[in-house]
Formats: C-alpha cells, structure tokens, sequence
C-alpha cells in the first residue's frame, strides 16, 4: 500500500496549508492569555522594582539624618596664611562650638640615618647574617645573606613583609661614592631606630657607616596657653570633637631666650548650610519618591473611548498611593519630639496643591538662629520625622519586606507562565498529530475515490468507442 508523507498528495490539495492555518489558530488560542499574562507579570515586575530602588534609595538619606549626630554639623574657620597653612582642622562626633587660639611649635618627625659607602655594587659580607631594625615597640629582622651588596640589602629591607613602614634609599654622590639614607617612618619622642647585627662583619662594613641625621619626637601644639603633644603630627581627640592635623610650624619670633609662636584663631561654629543642605536633600529625596510613585501608578488616559497605553507600570496598583499616603501622614502628624515645633510646616517647609514640597530658606534660617535645638529634636533622631519615615519605608523596601515578596509572587507566576508554555507546545505537537491522521484518512479516501473515478470515465470512453 502506497504511504502519503505529504498531505495532499493522495489527493492534490493542499492539505499542508489548512494544517499549518489549523495549528497556528490553535497556538494563537493557547498562547494569547498566557502572552498577556508573561507580559503583565513582567511589567509589574519592572515596576515594583523601580518603586523598591527608589523607596531604597531615600530610607539611605532619611537614615544617615536620623543618627545621633546627624545635624551636629560644624562649620570650621581657620585664621592662617592660605597659600602656606599652618594646620587643618575637622570636626568628628561630639565637636561643639568654641574658639581656640592654636600655634605649632614643632612637628613629629622620624629617626633618619645616613651612611656613605664606596659603592653600591660591591660586596659587603662574606657570611650570613641578620639585621634588626627597632623604633618603639616595632621590630622586625632581616636576613643577609653572603655576597649580598649595598643594593641588595637595601631591597631585602624595603621588601620585608614585616618592615614597620621603614624605606631605605640609595644615591650616587658627585665623586661616585653611594649613600645611604634611613627613615624609620615611626614618628614621637623615644622611638628613636636601633639598628643592629648578629655578626662582626654586619656592625663593621654597615652599622658603623651610620650617622644618626635626625631623632624621632613628638609633635606639639599650644591651645589657649596649654602644650599638647602627639607621636604623629594628627590630634585626634585631644580637643574633643576636633581633628587637628598639623602642617608646619607656627611663624615665630625670637627674643633672647624665648621664642614667640603666632597663633591660628579657630573659630568653630554651627553649620547652618551643612544642616539646610541636609534638609534639602530630605525634601528633594521626598519630592522624588512621590514623582516615582505617581509615575508608576497613574492609569492609561482615555480618549475617545480608546487607551493611549501611557499609564506606569503599576498602574492602578495600590501599592504605589499606599507609599504616598504614608509619607504624606510622616510629614503631618504633630511631632511629640519637640517642645517648639509640632511639624516641619512651621520650620519654612511648604507642600504645593500637587504634594510637592520645598523650603522657605528665610524662615528656616530663622528657626534654626532661634530654636536650633528643637529643629534637630523635630527631624533628628530615630523618633523624628526622618527616623519614623525610615523605619515605615523600609517595611517596603528590605530584603524580605513588601515589595520583596511581591517580587516573589510575581517570579513564581512568570515560571509558572514559562511552564505552561513549555506544556502548549507539547500541546500543539499533538495536535498536529491529530489533524495528520485527520487528513491523512481524508487524503487516502479521495486518492482512491479520484483512481475509482478516472477508471469509471475510462470504461465509459471504451463504450462510447464500441
């Protein structure tokens, strides 16, 4: 029995064609909900995590203003040669406003040792040995090893894995002789470098080329009249609040026996344009977040019954007005932190009709000359606007938050979308299957149909002929 591969060929209709219009009907059928659905699923998707980036993103402001002591912010102004400055100063946690008349009398400074040698190639001991190099309590040892040079000494203590911060340096003099210069690179007084060896050759041919070119001592300062000393040439703490680094030396007059140093008058007060630009950034982060949640929310506009498609990709979604409600009862619920002020309406921030918020730079100003206290009491903090705010945004945003479970859901839906259509495929293969058995039968029935029909016309042509 004669096999048909091809639909229609029994018959001479094109069988192939309805087949394949059959199956892309029936693909179309299946796959138009499941397409709708991918692509739902996906744009929501988008959207919540943008909104997560973006609620994210503000609880990172809104947390840095609600520590402790956010909004001690100071302003430092340093009486001193510009071009040529004495000192810098910066304030830390705990710095308070004051003036201080300070003068460097003299920086720290490291041990540095000198040596000069015939050359540097040459070499200097015929055994091993071991050098040890000591500032304070750092310490540490290096190995030499027979026929090591100038050179190769020097590498082998610049390269230490223990060296303490020590550099050894080499050059070549005029009259083609080498010396060695020594830094011990630990500063303050009594940490003077001690270098010895373990063996004649090592104190001969190297130690005993040194000269010592400059002590280890300490850096000290006068503040209003009292010496501080520091090892380095930072005090970090010995004013509380402030960091004083040290630059050089205060000019100074001499006056028979006693020496003069002139003074750089600190002047440390509050920053006010740190604390406004603070505020801005609370009332731009806000600002954006509400434009972020409208965005992603606002529904497709309708013109003439029809839908431009121009809504977020959350639109409609509860979500995003949920976000917007909350901030907005943030921001105008009566604060119990302050005695002064009951909400930041009354520091100088203003709420259009369209929610957005801005500043009144005058009337915050003023509220910050009068009641600087009570400003910091009513946003700082971890109860104020900006901590409260915070704790209530990062429901949203955290790992495991809202959002992140929604983002889950919505995962799970586009796998189980992605399923289905693996399962539409199988669908359609057996579907094919079906429709070539179909016309399969069909096509071998008008085969033999279409063989019985011209044998018939065939005996009529040999009657007609008789």
């Amino acid at each position: 029995m004669t096999t048909i591969t091809s639909a229609g060929a029994g018959s001479g209709l094109d069988l192939e064609s309805v087949i394949a219009a059959s199956v892309d009907a029936k693909k179309a059928q299946l796959l138009q909900p499941i397409t709708t659905k991918k692509t739902n699923a996906q744009i929501t998707l988008s959207g919540v995590g943008q909104l997560k980036s973006a609620i994210a993103s503000f609880v990172t402001t809104l947390k840095a203003m609600s520590k402790d002591d956010a909004f001690n912010k100071r302003a430092i102004n340093i009486t001193q040669d510009k071009d040529n400055p004495v000192l810098k100063v910066e304030s830390k946690t705990g710095a308070s406003n004051g003036q201080y008349d300070i003068s460097v009398k003299k920086l720290a400074t490291t041990s540095k040792f000198e040596g000069v040698f015939d050359k540097s190639t040459d070499p200097m001991v015929t055994q091993d040995g071991k050098l040890t190099f000591k500032a304070g309590d750092k310490t540490f040892d290096v190995d030499v090893k027979a026929g090591d040079t100038l050179q190769s000494i020097r590498k082998r203590i610049n390269n230490d894995g223990d060296n303490f911060g020590l550099s050894v340096n080499i050059m070549n003099t005029s009259d083609g002789k080498s010396k060695l210069v020594i830094d011990s690179g630990v500063s303050g007084t009594g940490k003077d470098l001690q270098i010895t060896g373990n063996t004649t050759e090592l104190t001969d041919n190297f130690i005993s080329k040194l000269t010592k070119k400059q002590d280890a001592q300490d850096a000290e300062i006068s503040v209003d009249g009292s010496t501080l000393t520091s090892a380095t040439n930072t005090f970090d703490g010995t004013i509380l609040g402030l960091k004083v680094t040290v630059l050089r030396a205060s000019d100074s007059t001499t006056d028979g026996t006693t020496t003069t140093y002139k003074s750089s008058k600190v002047d440390v007060t509050t920053d006010k344009a740190g604390i406004k630009d603070m505020v801005k950034s609370f009332i731009d982060g806000y600002n954006a977040l509400v434009k972020k949640s409208g965005d992603l929310g606002k529904r497709s506009s309708i013109v003439a019954g029809v839908s431009q498609n121009d809504g977020g990709a959350l639109a409609g979604d509860a979500t995003t007005r949920a976000v917007i409600n909350m901030m907005n009862g943030a921001i105008t619920e009566p604060s119990k932190n302050s005695s002064t002020f009951s909400s930041i309406f009354q520091l100088g921030v203003k709420m259009d009709n369209k929610g957005v918020l801005s500043l009144d730079s005058e009337k915050f100003d003023e509220a910050v000359d009068k009641n600087f206290d009570q400003v910091v009491a009513l946003f700082g903090g971890k109860d104020g606007v900006a901590g409260k705010m915070a704790g209530q945004l990062e429901s949203y945003s955290k790992t495991g938050g809202l959002l992140a479970k929604r983002e889950d859901s919505l995962n799970s839906d586009l796998r189980d979308v992605n399923r289905k259509q693996s399962d539409v495929s199988a669908q359609l293969t057996k579907y094919e299957e079906t429709l070539r058995a179909r016309y399969g039968s069909l096509d071998s029935m008008l085969a033999k149909m279409n063989k019985s029909a011209s044998y018939l016309n065939l005996l009529n042509t040999k009657n007609s002929n008789s």
